[in-house]
This record gives structure tokens, C-alpha cells and sequence, in this order.
């Protein structure tokens, strides 16, 4: 197999993570796999599969270990670091012209990516973009294949509602070809067929959506100065309503310039206004009437001519309606858009999207300054115990370091850096959780008494358990 990549051509980088949670930024990753291609889908490099060893701070959400049938002691004996896991994924990213891709990863696997990429000093967002890169998400493919060109692909249902899990998918359409479930590299084998799949029996389609995931692409088809609907396909919207919906662009978050606040039409324009006129609407519910929609997620957003008629009435789609309520949108148009902006401004002030007290959660709280930036580039380039003496401007930074060099270097901090290291993990691992974490591993244990392969991983994960509070209380 070639793995040599011409410098301007363009790759799929396909990946996928297993997980210990379902939380980006306090869960850990226990896995990696990818598998890169070229244009056509045909694989250029070998997979690549990686593990990451468990910091001391943490344990494993006891249902995902049952889930992906990854235990500590396997992480802890086939991984590695996770500073070292971060540069190595960083690596693979960052190569030139790469669309990183994998089957719910922009919802689920790149914001995993982005923290771990926050914890280690790394770009959260540069591989995305720089060096003409991008990102896509098969599972957003697969349900605008379903919605909008359904024909030539098998669609699992239950109670004649479309599922759209991978695995399901992969059997029903007899893509057999991989050997378990909830294991990365199967994972991405089939993500890859199911990719193949729509793009031999729904080339245009696949085509336009993979013309239009960019921020570029995107930014034309919403037009501010013009009121016209938009078809927005989204889970948002839920399978009971066939995962669509229409909507009308208003204006850009005053918060985050590539999120669009846009109208739902599913709600009755009068009913808005009427709650307003009488303060009957607060800073929370208003948030039925609108979305807010991430340009740089690759949103399905397409003009509402792209459905057909046999689309309309097998969706049951009611066109009527939002064109009806449309009309007086559109006759209301100021008064709306400044109801929103007003509520929008409220809310904001109201609720913070991060926890105060724990710097792991706070990616997302503002970007790090430039002279921080230019220190976060030096960190990886210097011995390890010469990593104290960077200090930073943004408080979050300086926290982070010292979680950092706790996690991945114990052995280099002094004595009062060991005590306080010692004493954060006292806090967390205290007599609550203690309690609620045994608790919740016995009853799974008791669920799954017959399985003895379930049965050998919780108790695998208890013992685990029992060594870490052990080493903490010798602490």
C-alpha cells in the first residue's frame, strides 16, 4: 500500500474514537482508528490504532466500559500517554488537503478531538482548516440520502421510523465485512462502505453534499438581505418528524460569528408575537421558536426546490403550512427578528455554557490570546522539567499546565505540586463518589450476571477502582 501523499492531493482522513463517557471534556478517549483515502475512496495508507493509558484523576463510566468492552488495565497496558496520543492525532490531522471525517463526528468524535487537543496545548480548531483541510459527517449524508433520495439503499426502521446506527445500516445493506461493534477500526471500515454505498447509487447527491459541507459553500446558500426559506435537515428535528424541517435565516450570534440564529417555521409566527405582547414569553422558552445553526458543522441547509413532490407527501413534509406562515414572517419581519434579539441578548447574560470550576470544560469560553498561543507552541519543544516555568495570561492555562505535567509527568513536580495534585484527586474521588460509582458497577453486575464477559469487565473495572482510591489514601 502507498503511504506516501502527494502534497495538493486532496484525502479522506476517516476515523473514530471508543470513548469511557459521553462527555468531551471530562471523558477520556480509550481508542483511536483511521483509515485515509483518496478522492474515490480507495485506501492510501495502512489503518492506524491507538490506545491511551487512563491519568490518575479519572475513572471510566462504567456503562461504556460494558459498551465498547475496553477495560483500564487494556488502555493502561496496549497505550499510551495522552500528551503523546494528542500530538500523534495532531500529526495525522494536520496533513495537507485532509477532509477529517466519521459517522456522527462532527457532533460527537471532533469535539472529543477538540479537548484533548485543549488539554495538550494543541490548536483545537487549526487541523480543521489549515492547509486547505476541512471536515465532513457520513451520518449527515445518510440522512439527507434517506430524506431527499432514498432509492438503492436498504433503511433499517423500527415502527416504520428510520434508524440510522451505523451498525444497523452496515447489516442491513450486508456490509459484513468487519468483526465486531464498538470497536474504532470496524467502526471506520464501516463508515468507508457506507460512503461507497451512496455515492454508487446516489452520485448527484453525494456530489452536492460534498460540495457544499464548507463553510464557503454554505455561506451561499444563506442570504441575509434576501427572506427565503430553507429546507434544514438536522436531529434536532428527531426521526418522528423525518429529521427536517424549514427554517429562515434572522442574523449572526452576536456570541460566535459562524452561528446563525435562525426561525423555525414549525411554530406559529402569531403565537410569538402575541406571548411578547402580553410578557408571556421568557429568556429560556423562547428558544423553541429559533435554532442556532453552526456554519462550520457542515449543516444540511438546502433551498426548499430540492424537494419533490413525491419527497413532500412521502415526508409528509406540509409545504402549505410553512408557506402560509412564511407570508407572515416575512409581513413581520422587524418585529420578530428584534423580539429574538432581545431575548437572545437576556439569555446570554443569564446562562454560562461551562463549568466555573473546572478549567477541562472551558474550551469553549473564550480564545487564548496571542502571546499565550505563541508559548502553547514552545510547550511541546521543551524538557519536560523546564515546564514550570511557563506562565501564561489566561488563568485557564496556567490550570491546565499543571493538570498536564500531574497527568503525563507526576514524577517532575515538586513537593507542593505532588500535594496539591494529591488533593485535587482527594476532592474528586471523595466519599459520594465512592459510594454512587461502586453502586452503579454492582448494579450493571447484577444486570448482566449471566454474561460472563460483562461480568469480567466490571469486576476488572472495580478492581481498578479499588487500586486508585488505595494509592489516593497512601497520598
Amino acid at each position: 500500500m502507498n503511504n506516501k501523499i502527494i502534497k495538493d492531493q486532496f484525502n479522506f482522513l476517516f476515523y473514530d474514537y471508543e470513548t469511557f463517557g459521553l462527555n468531551p471534556s471530562i471523558d477520556k478517549i480509550a481508542q483511536f482508528a483511521c483509515i485515509r483515502t483518496n478522492i474515490n475512496l480507495d485506501f492510501i495508507e495502512d489503518p492506524i490504532v491507538l490506545y491511551c493509558k487512563l491519568p490518575m484523576d479519572y475513572m471510566p463510566d462504567p456503562t461504556s466500559v460494558i459498551i465498547n468492552n475496553i477495560s483500564p488495565q487494556i488502555v493502561n497496558s496496549k497505550g499510551i500517554l495522552e500528551c503523546d496520543l494528542a500530538k500523534k492525532i495532531n500529526e495525522i490531522f494536520s496533513k495537507y488537503h485532509t477532509c477529517i471525517v466519521g459517522y456522527n463526528n462532527i457532533v460527537f468524535d471532533d469535539e472529543f478531538s477538540r479537548n484533548l487537543f485543549y488539554r495538550n496545548f494543541y490548536d483545537p480548531y487549526n487541523c480543521y482548516w489549515n492547509n486547505n483541510n476541512s471536515r465532513w459527517d457520513i451520518l449527515s449524508l445518510v440522512r439527507a440520502c434517506y430524506i431527499l433520495r432514498p432509492k438503492g439503499i436498504n433503511w433499517p426502521k423500527i415502527n416504520n421510523i428510520p434508524v440510522f446506527n451505523l451498525e444497523k445500516i452496515a447489516s442491513i445493506n450486508n456490509i459484513r465485512l468487519y468483526y465486531r461493534s464498538h470497536d474504532a477500526l470496524s467502526d471506520v471500515y464501516r463508515t468507508i462502505e457506507i460512503a461507497k454505498l451512496i455515492k454508487k447509487k446516489q452520485l448527484l447527491l453525494y456530489n452536492y453534499l460534498f460540495k457544499n459541507r464548507t463553510k464557503k459553500e454554505i455561506l451561499k446558500i444563506i442570504n441575509l438581505s434576501k427572506l427565503k426559506p430553507l429546507i434544514y435537515i438536522s436531529n434536532m428535528y428527531k426521526n418522528l418528524n423525518n429529521n427536517i424541517g424549514c427554517i429562515v435565516p434572522l442574523f449572526w450570534s452576536f456570541k460566535n460569528k459562524n452561528i446563525l440564529i435562525a426561525f423555525d417555521l414549525i411554530n406559529n409566527v402569531n403565537e410569538l408575537m402575541n406571548l411578547d405582547l402580553k410578557n408571556n414569553i421568557s429568556s429560556i422558552n423562547f428558544l423553541v421558536y429559533i435554532k442556532f445553526i453552526n456554519i462550520n458543522n457542515s449543516p444540511l441547509l438546502l433551498p426548499i426546490n430540492i424537494l419533490k413532490l413525491n419527497d413532500i407527501k412521502r415526508l409528509n413534509f406540509n409545504l402549505t403550512y410553512y408557506q402560509a406562515n412564511f407570508l407572515i414572517f416575512k409581513r413581520n419581519f422587524l418585529k420578530i427578528k428584534n423580539i429574538i434579539f432581545s431575548h437572545l441578548i437576556e439569555f446570554y447574560s443569564k446562562n454560562v455554557f461551562f463549568d466555573i470550576k473546572n478549567v477541562d470544560t472551558q474550551l469553549y469560553k473564550n480564545f487564548f490570546g496571542y502571546s499565550d498561543l505563541q508559548k502553547f507552541k514552545k510547550i511541546h519543544h521543551t524538557p519536560i522539567k523546564k515546564l514550570s516555568k511557563f506562565i501564561f495570561n489566561d488563568s485557564r492555562a496556567n490550570e491546565l499546565l499543571f493538570r498536564y505535567r500531574a497527568r503525563n509527568f507526576f514524577e517532575t513536580l515538586n513537593n507542593l505540586e505532588k500535594n496539591k495534585w494529591n488533593l485535587y484527586k482527594k476532592n474528586i474521588f471523595n466519599k459520594d463518589y465512592i459510594f454512587n460509582y461502586i453502586n452503579k458497577t454492582k448494579i450493571l453486575l447484577d444486570k448482566y450476571q449471566n454474561d460472563e464477559k460483562k461480568t469480567i469487565i466490571l469486576n476488572n473495572l472495580i478492581n481498578y477502582f479499588k487500586q486508585i482510591i488505595n494509592k489516593n489514601n497512601k497520598c
